[in-house]
């Protein structure tokens, strides 16, 4: 007898912060399921504020999607991103001649 693989669908919860723009917690978790060109996104339900992986791969975990929402919507990760950015410019500008 041949035996063959079964996938099971599961129910599992990820935790999500809340929207940086609004502070809403209605998050929306989305994949297309698309077998190619798989777009995936969250989006707040509250004022449309989206983040978008894309490509997405076609079995895309949630908590992947789950993990760029709440680094595209940590406060503290956002702050380190944008002080890095200001000593980039403030480089640039130290650069020009005078």
């Amino acid at each position: 007898m041949k035996s063959i693989t079964i996938k099971e669908l599961k129910e599992r919860r990820v935790e999500v912060l809340p929207c940086v723009k609004c502070g809403s917690d209605d998050i929306d978790l989305h994949d297309c399921g698309y077998s190619t060109f798989n777009v995936a996104y969250g989006r707040c339900r509250n004022c449309k504020n989206e983040v978008k992986l894309s490509p997405a791969p076609c079995n895309l975990d949630m908590e992947l999607l789950a993990k760029s929402w709440n680094e595209a919507n940590d406060p503290k990760i956002l702050r380190l991103k944008y002080e890095q950015q200001i000593i980039e410019i403030q480089k640039l500008i130290d650069a020009l001649p005078q």
